[in-house]
């Protein structure tokens, strides 16, 4: 828990970086505003001093730069960088591939940040958003990664230290917002809100403490912690820390700690604060400044850093487009209006109408001849050459600047070939390729801070979900113990607390447009050789967006596996092993079947000739009993005697004692 005194070391720390964070990124702020500006605000083309030399006349705007910057940015949304994860050990090649998956995930839900981010530094040369972590709704208790848009990134400070160094060696950043002193009330009712020194800073935030307002501020900085590695005699390199609770179980099992060091790590911190307090401390994650900043094309002149888009340089060639047009458009307007040249005494009597003329649709124009002269018009104004000329040089200034041609926007040029078009095209990439490595650069970096905040975050046993290359989801089970039979010990399935992984990211045409292509090819070459559509046709109609085309691909599969001509992968050879298992148990079960079948038959057959033999026993028996009977009636004891002896036979008792006669 951080002391008062603490928490107000914690503000006088941030108010004096927030000065120093604020005077260094001033000029790159301000440059990029005013290019923003000029992009998307309402007539941001023209200066003050333009429209005041022109006051009454036309100052009209014809954006072609905005053309330009749509251009690099929808290129590049339809080739969005993605983070490829890499096992840096043996081993570890499963699990990168889940933290690949995930990370996949949390960017397709983090896209707009990237795409709001990019917008801003192909115009002005800086933009930024921000990786955070949340419980993922208010009944649970996981939380999740998360790419938070930043809309406005001119709020965003973070240590001026990157205009020399990586990304990674930031050691502070704020992001910040102007909050009404009404609403900072409600939310902060037993915070200060009086007024204090004011903070010089830059877009449109002034002061730390205002009259109507109150500047609230994420401060996130990087504190130094000591940290004790040590090597296990399996060659494992960890924390003493993580191992220090479990010390005695690994000395039981032979484990022993061998070499060790201090290192001097990072923790990251992070404040809600307003110029005159700790307001709030967060729980976070991580050893990295979670802010991450997008340059566009930078340089360092003489010690100071730039940062430009794509406007910047092309600012005077479209002010100048504007100009000529706007001046041509006045010429024209103005061609009709010539002024009628007379005496004052052609147009005496008739001084009104002639003042009206201009608005007036009067089919008469009434006159007085002076010295047989009428009045008359001179010859229009002529459309200036020059200007014409003007126009199409700063249109032409446009595109060199920019670097985007009339082919990159889909317009017809001087190039009539596909040859010529697609090196137009590509010489339009090449000038802004820049921006795309910036981007690259980026998100290389928020792809490390994941890897080091996942296992922070998913710490526990869960399920998450990830997404395939192409944007196919899956659920994974991570970190769930399981008991291993042969040693009898709980190992981790999934463990994301374990492992070392690299970071690449690859740039290229979206997995959309991917398919796309790749049906488009197949069909052409399918037509040309229909003996291959035999041979591609899962292919082909994996690649259509067609509704039901799983159950078609399928459908073709199967009857190539069966044919022979396509390999079965993994799952389908799983599926015809456990079919074959399956007709192997059908015919044993239908084999035992039968048997039981047989056996009953002879089982109903011995019970229906065991029946027979019972009737006809039991009917000598009635016979016998009715002879005793008989000879009982008859008083024939020696009649009676065999009677009684042949039933004895009959029923198996012939070795019985007889009875004795009375």
């Amino acid at each position: 828990m951080v002391t008062k005194k603490q928490k107000q070391a914690i503000v006088d720390e941030a108010l004096d970086r927030f000065d120093i964070a604020a005077d260094a990124w001033e000029d790159v702020y301000q440059a990029a505003l005013d290019d923003v500006a000029f992009v998307d605000e309402e007539d941001g083309q023209w200066d003050s001093s333009a429209k005041m030399a022109r006051v009454n006349r036309p100052c009209l705007t014809f954006d072609k730069v905005s053309s330009a910057v749509d251009q690099v940015v929808g290129q590049q949304l339809q080739m969005l960088p993605g983070v490829k994860v890499r096992g840096a050990e043996e081993g570890d090649s499963d699990t990168a591939e889940i933290f690949e998956g995930l990370i996949r995930q949390i960017e397709q839900r983090g896209n707009r940040a990237y795409k709001t981010a990019f917008k801003f530094a192909v115009k002005g040369g800086w933009g930024c958003w921000m990786i955070d972590h949340d419980y993922i709704d208010d009944t649970s208790m996981d939380q999740e990664v998360i790419i938070r848009e930043i809309k406005n990134p001119f709020s965003v400070l973070i240590d001026p230290i990157i205009q020399v160094q990586d990304l990674k060696d930031a050691r502070f950043g704020f992001m910040f917002e102007d909050m009404e002193k009404d609403e900072f009330e409600r939310l902060y009712p037993k915070a200060k809100s009086g007024l204090g020194e004011d903070f010089s800073s830059t877009g449109n935030l002034r002061s730390w403490v205002a009259e109507e307002s109150i500047r609230v501020a994420d401060y996130y900085r990087i504190v130094p912690e000591e940290r004790r590695l040590v090597q296990l005699s399996t060659g494992e390199v960890v924390d003493y820390e993580d191992i220090e609770p479990i010390i005695d179980e690994l000395n039981f099992k032979g484990i022993t700690v061998g070499r060790e060091r201090v290192v001097e790590g990072r923790k990251l911190e992070r404040y809600k604060i307003t110029g005159l307090e700790v307001l709030e401390e967060y729980e976070c994650v991580g050893r990295y400044i979670p802010l991450i900043p997008l340059f566009g094309k930078t340089t360092n002149i003489d010690g100071s850093f730039y940062s430009r888009g794509i406007v910047r340089k092309a600012k005077d060639a479209q002010r100048m487009y504007n100009y000529s047009r706007s001046t041509q458009i006045e010429v024209t307007a103005l061609q009709p209006k010539q002024p009628l040249m007379a005496t004052p005494a052609m147009i005496k009597g008739h001084e009104e109408r002639y003042r009206n003329l201009m608005t007036s649709n009067d089919p008469v124009l009434l006159f007085n001849f002076d010295n047989g002269q009428k009045p008359f018009r001179e010859p229009p104004a002529t459309p200036s050459p020059a200007l014409l000329t003007e126009s199409q040089i700063a249109a032409d200034d446009i595109k060199a600047t920019t670097g985007i041609y009339d082919a990159s926007l889909g317009a017809r040029s001087n190039e009539t070939s596909g040859r010529a078009i697609r090196e137009r095209q590509l010489q339009g990439n090449i000038a802004n390729f820049e921006f795309i490595d910036e981007l690259v650069s980026s998100i290389t970096y928020t792809g490390e801070i994941m890897i080091d905040m996942i296992p922070k975050i998913y710490d526990t046993e869960r399920q998450i979900r990830i997404l395939g290359p192409d944007d196919a989801e899956e659920v994974k089970q991570v970190n769930k113990p399981v008991m291993d039979l042969q040693t009898g010990e709980t190992v981790i399935i999934n463990d994301l607390n374990r492992g070392h992984y690299d970071i690449k990211v690859t740039t290229g045409p979206s997995f959309s447009t991917r398919r796309t292509e790749t049906a488009e090819q197949l069909g052409t070459l399918f037509g040309q050789n229909p003996q291959m559509a035999q041979l591609g046709a899962d292919i082909y109609f994996k690649a259509l967006d067609l509704v039901g085309a799983d159950e078609l691909v399928d459908r073709v599969r199967k009857q190539g596996i069966k044919a022979g001509i396509i390999e079965p992968n993994d799952d389908e050879k799983q599926q015809i092993t456990q079919a074959q298992q399956m007709e192997q148990q059908m015919k044993q079960q239908a084999m035992q079947m039968e048997m039981a079948m047989k056996q009953a038959e002879i089982a109903n057959e011995q019970a229906a000739a065991k029946e027979k033999e019972s009737k006809t026993m039991l009917n000598t028996i009635k016979a016998q009993v009715e002879q005793m009977e008989l000879a009982q009636a008859q008083q024939d004891m020696q009649a009676q005697q065999i009677a009684q002896q042949r039933l004895r036979q009959t029923l198996g008792l012939a070795n019985a004692q007889r009875p004795t006669l009375i």
